[in-house]
């Protein structure tokens, strides 16, 4: 056993520890604190007392661990029953004040648990940098960076879950843009582009959210309407007609090819089916839709 003095000598040096530190007794009652433990969660609370009302004790003082649930009975019902379950367990937490701290328990002979605790702010906000970092490139991954919908690649790989899940009862349209070349060419790719921006937001406006809505390619679109027929379709894509005039952006017109899966029809060949539909659209003077 060390001496009288080594153990003065220890208690005093974990007592201004920057670390919080603190020992539990087998009936789960504080026994020990240091001053950066205090600090965290006691602020004036004597010892000894037990674990649940050091949590109410900074719960209803408003400083300590966030608890989100913001009911201090419900929060205690559901952790104490995890506590001293292993021989040495991790738990973090988030505090009022906008640090992290994580904590490792313990458990001792005789049913004392020891707990260390350290501030991990640093290490959480890494996380959360790269999980918005991440977040972001998937994103750009799937979205046109011109229009914010769907790009080429998202669209079709929601078109095949589409066919997969709905099978004949997916039904798509391809748009579009009529005579786009003539608005480039006059008017310069900057209104092109207004006009591309233009007619996405009036599409979402008139689209249900389970709907899919990307960009083909250029100035083509493809539209996924699940559970609906092509007459349904053909329905949606004429309310689109209406386009509500905007300053810096010309009158433009689409047309559009509308068809409805077949049972075991692949996405390939349903594709072909709907550009088959737009050019026949096209054959006929543009601004109209035609039915596979």
């Amino acid at each position: 056993m060390p001496s009288a003095r080594v153990q003065d000598a220890l208690l005093s040096a974990i007592e201004q520890m920057a670390m919080p530190i603190a020992l539990f007794d087998a009936q789960d009652r504080l026994c020990y604190a240091n001053a950066a433990y205090d600090e965290l969660f006691l602020r004036g609370l004597a010892l000894p007392v037990p674990f649940p009302d050091v949590l109410r004790h900074c719960f209803h003082r408003g400083f300590g661990p966030r608890i989100d649930c913001g009911d201090i009975e419900a929060f205690l019902a559901d952790i104490l029953p995890r506590r001293r379950r292993q021989p040495q367990r991790l738990v973090s937490t988030d505090l009022l004040d906008g640090r992290w701290i994580q904590f490792t328990e313990t458990m001792l002979p005789g049913g004392w648990m020891l707990t260390i605790a350290s501030d991990i702010t640093v290490l959480k906000q890494s996380e959360q940098s790269i999980r918005h970092a991440h977040a972001s490139a998937m994103h750009a991954a799937l979205t046109d960076s011109l229009t914010g919908i769907s790009n080429r690649r998202h669209i079709l790989s929601l078109a095949e879950q589409g066919l997969a899940a709905s099978g004949a009862g997916l039904t798509i349209v391809l748009l579009d843009l009529d005579h786009f070349k003539r608005i480039n060419d006059r008017h310069g790719h900057q209104v092109g582009d207004a006009v591309l921006q233009h007619f996405c937001r009036h599409a979402l406006r008139h689209l249900r959210p389970g709907d899919g809505w990307g960009r083909f390619g250029g100035e083509e679109f493809l539209l996924l309407l699940s559970g609906s027929s092509v007459q349904d379709g053909v329905a949606v894509v004429e309310r689109l007609r209406a386009m509500p005039a905007e300053p810096g952006v010309p009158p433009y017109t689409f047309s559009a090819g509308a068809v409805q899966a077949r049972p075991g029809e692949t996405l390939q060949a349903l594709l072909r089916r709907a550009d088959d539909a737009l050019y026949r659209a096209k054959a006929a003077g543009r601004n109209c839709t035609a039915m596979g």
